[in-house]
């Protein structure tokens, strides 16, 4: 009887645990639920989640104006050459220049002989003199009535015919005088004293170089910036400085290089100033607002368009394409974006458009472009 009564009583305690034992985990269970309800909710929780996402450098960009100069390399040309060609056959008999000479417009170059160039003329005169008289008398006779209108007319035309052949006379000895068609530079010399010369043969090649023109050419960014009558200087490779003006500006682009022809001209009296001097033509750019940023802060689109990424509301990136201004050694002037951006300066690569980034501004503080442009270069 009294084993009984303990074996009942230890059945009886381990029911009770066992019953107990289930309360305390349904306790703990809903507890420990609780508990990581609490810490997804809670602010340390949050700022875990963010710190999972990438950290790229970025920085404010503000437009601001851009006061430079489109840099053409170019070379000196003449402003006008010719080939002097004669207009009559005939020996040379007179040679008034040499190569290298300075000559004036008009100024006799060479002559030919006269041949019978004179004897022409003379004979020419001759005849119309004999012409004018028989156009006189049958004048007069049809005005008495003894000649008919028909034999006036008829020496009229002849009259005409002889004063032809003294013009055409006259030209043709004047033509034996070869002269410059304008001031300039003998640069080439073809013929000597005592060649015979047929019709058309090249005697000087004739350069004038004042003015003196630089011709270069222009991309499409920069045929925009300027216009014709812009004042320009252009530096020679000895580091002259010369002043000019824009003076032609191609109305379409070479079809190769799909640039756009550009001319300046210069004075150049003393004629220092040589043909074919490499130079490079300055003028000013119209000014515009732009952003002076770094080479390297620019991403490639799949589509192979060229741009910068930035950030939008707060912490996404976007794809944003430029226009290129300027190129130099040192830094880039860029257009296309709004007036104020956030651009990612470091990690750019490492990102695409729409997602979520952890954005870190240098020094953890925003800062203005005005004083930091150089932090981009």
């Amino acid at each position: 009887m009294k084993k009984s009564f303990f074996v009942a009583l230890f059945i009886a305690i381990l029911a009770a645990l066992w019953i107990l034992s289930g309360v305390f985990k349904a306790d703990g269970k809903a507890s420990s639920e609780n508990t990581s309800q609490n810490t997804a909710q809670s602010p340390e929780n949050s700022e875990l989640v963010k710190s999972d996402l990438i950290e790229v450098r970025v920085r404010d960009l503000t437009a601001q104006l851009m006061d430079d100069e489109v840099e053409v390399t170019g070379r000196t040309q003449a402003s006008r050459r010719v080939m002097v060609r004669n207009e009559t056959e005939g020996k040379i008999a007179v040679l008034n220049f040499q190569k290298g000479d300075l000559v004036s417009s008009g100024q006799m170059l060479a002559k030919l002989h006269v041949r019978d160039r004179s004897a022409k003329l003379e004979e020419a005169r001759q005849l119309l003199n004999q012409r004018q008289i028989q156009y006189n008398a049958s004048k007069e006779l049809a005005e008495k009535g003894f000649n008919s209108r028909v034999r006036l007319a008829e020496k009229e035309a002849e009259l005409k015919s002889a004063r032809a052949l003294v013009k055409q006379a006259q030209d043709e000895l004047s033509r034996i005088v070869i002269k410059a068609p304008f001031g300039g530079v003998i640069n080439q010399q073809m013929v000597e004293l005592g060649d015979y010369l047929s019709t058309g043969s090249s005697l000087v090649e004739i350069v004038d170089l004042d003015p003196i023109e630089i011709t270069g050419f222009l991309t499409e960014n920069q045929v925009g910036s300027l216009q014709e009558g812009d004042v320009a200087n252009a530096v020679l490779l000895n580091g002259q400085v010369v002043e000019g003006k824009v003076s032609f500006i191609a109305a379409a682009a070479d079809q190769n290089t799909r640039t756009f022809k550009v001319e300046m001209t210069l004075a150049n009296d003393d004629r220092k100033i040589k043909e074919g001097l490499t130079a490079k033509i300055l003028v000013p750019f119209k000014e515009s607002r732009a952003y002076k940023v770094s080479p390297s802060i620019l991403s490639l689109a799949d589509d192979g368009a060229v741009g910068v990424k930035v950030i939008e509301n707060g912490d996404t990136v976007k794809f944003m394409p430029i226009k290129l201004l300027k190129d130099t050694p040192d830094h880039l002037w860029i257009g296309g974006l709004p007036e104020n951006v956030t651009v990612i300066t470091v990690g750019q690569e490492f990102v695409v458009s729409g997602q979520k980034v952890k954005p870190v501004y240098s020094g953890d503080i925003k800062t203005d472009n005005k004083n930091e442009g150089s932090d981009l270069l």
